[in-house]
């Protein structure tokens, strides 16, 4: 069986976003066919490489060998050291010496890199100096536009564009995010595939699916579950509701975030909006049934938005902006999609669903499981194991 090396920045339990959750996906599918590692970067300090079995899968975590861990969300960090340890993030000559060790050990067939902040360029590097072939995934922006300093950013972009010409495969989990990679000179060299992330099938969603009630001339919930900043949008979803009377019973957000303040204030002393806090990852499902529609208000190019495809898994209908990879994903990119930045556009989305007939409900629920079912692990590991298989038969 040949070995194959999925790498990335973190690695759950460690999760600050959907990367984590569809890299971990990825492990687990691909470990069916293969004989599959994870390297990622750990909490610690200390000069070790600290290795342990999370379902049957082995992780392998560096040291983080820079200012700080980017796994502590919860420190503040100031701006100083962020572009020092960015800076040093460029070219992690420590990572590369771990790197290039543990892949002279273990000689993977592959090595499939996801984000790469804290392991740095150098392993595109270490794996191109050792002859081994490189998958990459466009999960987010971040070799174009890391941080919000625009000088650094320009020559980041610069030296990681040369340095991706070493990658054998590139694939993007939207045909927006690789679209937005080669127009401006990325993956030269590579192969190039559009693979949309999924979500995991279990026999709990589907019976959550099942259990769904779809509700008729009553007040509609309304559900947001992300992060609560800027680019996400919530505060036209807030001020949208408000506009809306009687057709809004209540507006959940889950989640948690440096807007929270903001919002609360926005919301001001509308009852009908609640804030929920963070969900665990195990409850999201279940929340998600109990509301009659889910609004992804986002206001950045959103590589994929995996909030859609988790919402129709339970066959809750979902409306979202119109931006980056999500109209991609959506049930009818016409119907179910608004410009972003608009209070208006969310408040006339929310109403329409409300006037459907009762039967369009039910059929939309309906449509929305089935649409989901097509994100399913048999579609990750068909189109992974073509790229994988293409690259060891030709050794790179």
């Amino acid at each position: 069986m040949e070995k194959v090396l999925i790498a990335h920045s973190l690695y759950p339990p460690h999760i600050i976003g959907g990367a984590e959750i569809s890299t971990q996906i990825l492990a687990q599918t691909m470990n069916r066919h293969y004989d599959v590692r994870v390297i990622t970067v750990g909490g610690h300090e200390k000069r070790e490489v600290r290795t342990e079995l999370i379902n049957g899968i082995e992780i392998s975590r560096l040291p983080y060998n820079n200012r700080y861990w980017i796994g502590n969300s919860d420190k503040e960090v100031s701006t100083v050291n962020k572009v020092v340890w960015r800076i040093q993030d460029i070219f992690n000559i420590r990572q590369y010496k771990y790197i290039k060790q543990y892949l002279t050990q273990t000689r993977p067939a592959v090595i499939h890199t996801q984000n790469i902040p804290g392991l740095s360029l150098a392993i595109w590097k270490a794996a191109h100096e050792l002859h081994i072939p490189v998958v990459h995934t466009l999960r987010d922006f971040s070799l174009i536009d890391p941080i919000k300093i625009s000088a650094y950013s320009r020559i980041y972009r610069q030296i990681s564009r040369r340095y991706s010409r070493m990658v054998s495969s590139v694939i993007g989990i939207s045909n927006h995010i690789l679209g937005s990679h080669t127009a401006l000179g990325f993956f030269e060299r590579s192969s190039k595939r559009v693979i949309h992330n999924i979500v995991e099938e279990n026999t709990k969603v589907q019976q959550l699916y099942t259990q769904k009630q779809v509700n008729h001339n009553k007040p509609l919930n309304i559900g947001y579950f992300g992060q609560l900043t800027e680019v996400k949008g919530v505060q036209y979803l807030i001020d949208a509701v408000k506009s809306l009377g009687h057709i809004v019973g209540n507006l959940y957000i889950y989640g948690d975030g440096p807007l929270l303040p903001h919002l609360k204030q926005l919301a001001g002393s509308d009852q009908r909006i609640v804030f929920k806090g963070k969900l665990d990852k195990s409850q999201i499902a279940y929340h998600m049934k109990e509301m009659d529609l889910t609004v992804v208000p986002s206001t950045w190019d959103e590589p994929f938005g995996r909030v859609v495809i988790e919402s129709y898994q339970v066959g809750t209908p979902v409306y979202a902006s119109r931006v980056g990879g999500m109209a991609e994903i959506l049930l009818d990119t016409e119907t179910f999609s608004f410009p972003a930045h608009s209070s208006d556009a969310i408040a006339q989305a929310i109403d329409q669903y409300y006037h459907l007939r009762e039967q369009e409900k039910v059929q939309l629920k309906q449509q929305c499981y089935a649409h989901s079912q097509t994100f399913n692990e048999s579609y990750l590991l068909k189109e992974h194991i073509e790229i994988y298989e293409k690259l060891i038969r030709r050794g790179g």
